[in-house]
């Protein structure tokens, strides 16, 4: 190789440094921008209590909800799961079980239980332009009113939400996930923004935020009942720590961060447990039922319709933790998990780049959507760059070691650093009791992030770009071969 080529490829090299400098740099500034919006907002409401959800509870203008629990081979589960929800603090509602396809006794046991009678009149379904697996039959219980049971071709976890939609009856819908544990006030606290909203707002869908349960001590059912104000009760397994201060920094950054400046930016809701205005949601077309796709999908449509037909319509988080849901607790659960993850975010992405740098969505198309590709999508690879360039540049001559020092001290803080400052602001809030060997445990735990736990998610996610980059080769923009047995919606 001669001089000229090794001068371009020196000044290619510090070109590739400097753009993860400047991408760290970006990154940092908007997540502690995301931090402090997030800080403030929570300052503001700590010292709310439940007593303002009892108000909640007992106000009687609380608009009734549709409650949507799909269900597949939960034999086992199945009657303690529905008799909490029959149970839970909330005025008026509905449970509305669907059973998707089980070829276990899950549909027996419910017939059983619940003493079940087919509704023989017409079913008014509703109309959401989607394609759904075949209802066989629609059911009512002789022992709860509000009691209905949906038995339908197996379809999905998203199949089954549409075809809950189709036969409920209330304007608002909850969705339940097929883990979640739901907390004691989990439907007062989401529905109490709609309640408070203005003249001239309008709540469209709302999400709180998601704990982890695998250290919780539950009973036979998955819905929890929390005391008022529980202990951390943090695990002892170093995965489990690590993934609950990657779910606090997630929906404090990402969350409440997201909304403080109340610009209708949320993108970000779990399927463990949302809320959804169903007259807005029927007119996207309901749930995407693509495996393939997130639950993000639906609010990023949901957003674009209120772009288009110029409405007020929001999208909200609440900071009040509402439900729980079960984590992998070995590194190959967790591998699995994310390549999931990431391979929906990367296809959900695709399916609405027409979003992406738009200025005609607002905020939603120009902020929010590009800072979760660069951070969340391409992030991944990026930081996996940036240790690969640092331990390359120590074996170049070329490279200045107070650059290498500048970037490493940028990844620790991206990571740690920021880590250990959710977590602080997680205890001041003391929203469980802590003891100091807890907030010990926590604070250590985070610093440790970037040395261990961050490399490694990094490297699972990347496998799943790479799986959904792939899958995107092989069948184009949306494949739907795997539904090719769901009937057109009438």
């Amino acid at each position: 190789m001669n001089e000229r080529w090794l001068e371009l490829l020196q000044s290619l090299i510090l070109l590739c440094y400097k753009g993860i400098w400047i991408y760290l740099v970006v990154v940092i500034i908007a997540c502690i921008w995301l931090f402090l919006a997030a800080v403030r907002t929570m300052v503001r409401k700590k010292d709310l209590d439940l007593l303002h959800y009892d108000e909640v509870l007992n106000e009687a203008l609380a608009p009734p909800v549709s409650v949507l629990l799909p269900v597949h081979n939960r034999e086992n589960t199945i009657i303690a799961d529905v008799n909490h929800l029959l149970d839970i603090h909330y005025g008026c509602y509905e449970v509305i079980v669907i059973n998707d396809g089980s070829t276990d006794d899950t549909m027996e046991r419910l017939m059983e239980v619940y003493k079940l009678s087919t509704v023989k009149s017409k079913i008014h379904y509703s109309s959401i332009g989607q394609a759904v697996g075949e209802i066989r039959g629609a059911y009512r219980s002789l022992r709860y009113d509000n009691l209905v049971v949906v038995d339908k071709q197996h379809g999905g976890h998203s199949d089954a939400l549409n075809a809950g939609i189709r036969v409920s009856q209330y304007p608002y819908f909850a969705s339940i996930g097929p883990t979640t544990m739901l907390d004691k006030y989990a439907f007062v606290k989401i529905m109490k923004p709609i309640m408070a909203a203005l003249p001239d707002e309008e709540i469209i869908a709302c999400g709180g935020r998601l704990e982890l349960a695998n250290s919780q001590k539950v009973s036979c059912s998955r819905f929890h009942i929390q005391s008022e104000k529980p202990v951390a009760d943090l695990p002892k397994s170093p995965l489990l720590m690590m993934q609950r201060i990657e779910y606090i920094r997630a929906f404090l950054i990402s969350g409440l961060g997201l909304v403080r400046y109340n610009i209708n930016t949320l993108l970000f809701t779990s399927e463990a447990f949302g809320l959804f205005k169903k007259s807005y949601v029927m007119e996207v077309g309901g749930y995407n039922p693509d495996p393939r796709m997130a639950h993000l999908e639906l609010i990023m449509r949901l957003h674009k319709h209120m772009k288009q037909i110029k409405g007020r319509g929001r999208i909200v988080y609440i900071d009040d933790p509402v439900c729980s849901t079960k984590v992998p607790e070995s590194c190959a659960g967790l591998h699995q998990q994310r390549i999931r993850w990431h391979r929906q975010l990367t296809n959900t992405m695709w399916e609405q780049r027409e979003m992406a740098g738009n200025p005609k969505y607002g905020w939603m198309g120009m902020v929010t959507i590009p800072y979760f590709i660069m951070v969340e999508l391409i992030g991944p690879v990026l930081e996996i760059g940036t240790l690969l360039l640092l331990f390359i540049g120590l074996l170049l001559p070329f490279v200045e070691n107070s650059l290498l020092v500048v970037l490493g001290m940028l990844l620790l803080l991206y990571g740690s650093l920021l880590s250990a400052a959710v977590i602080l602001f997680e205890v001041w809030l003391a929203r469980r009791r802590y003891t100091a060997r807890e907030v010990t445990r926590l604070f250590l735990y985070a610093l440790s992030e970037s040395f261990w736990f961050r490399p490694m998610n990094n490297i699972f996610r990347i496998h799943g770009l790479i799986k959904a980059l792939w899958s995107l080769r092989e069948h184009g923009d949306s494949g739907r071969s795997a539904y090719s047995g769901l009937r057109a919606d009438k």
